[in-house]
């Protein structure tokens, strides 16, 4: 298994502006992330995960245990329940009560691939190792 804990730095991003206004973000606030160049550090305490998402912006905090409903705003300004398990190097978070919309964070010895989708559209934003 893979070592997530870490700093990424990100590298791309596809369709993201796309993504977001699926997921209801407004032009503005779409505009503002969309042109972020993010850095993600990663710690892990057993099966509690922080992701500190940092940005000239302001920075986003997300902690959860896997397996357990927990809420948060991922940075969209909407606070949602999710929940969080892994498959082996990959990190799948999905909303509750709402089915369509998933993020998978796939991590390998050099990068992070996150993968959201939303009402059918899909972006990827990719990170690599610091």
């Amino acid at each position: 298994m893979v070592a997530m804990a870490g700093t990424y730095n990100f590298v791309s991003q596809d369709n993201f502006d796309k993504y977001l206004s699926a997921a209801g973000v407004g032009t503005i606030h779409r505009m503002a992330v969309t042109k972020t160049k993010p850095d993600i550090v990663v710690e892990v305490s057993g099966d509690t995960y922080t992701f500190t998402t940092k940005t000239a912006i302001k920075d986003v905090k997300i902690s959860f245990t896997l397996a357990k409903e927990y809420e948060c705003d991922p940075g969209t300004g909407r606070v949602a329940k999710y929940l969080t398990t892994m498959e082996g190097d990959t990190l799948i978070t999905k909303e509750v009560g709402d089915p369509e919309s998933v993020a998978t964070r796939k991590f390998t010895d050099s990068e992070l691939v996150m993968t959201m989708t939303t009402k059918g559209v899909t972006a990827t934003r990719t990170f690599k190792r610091a």
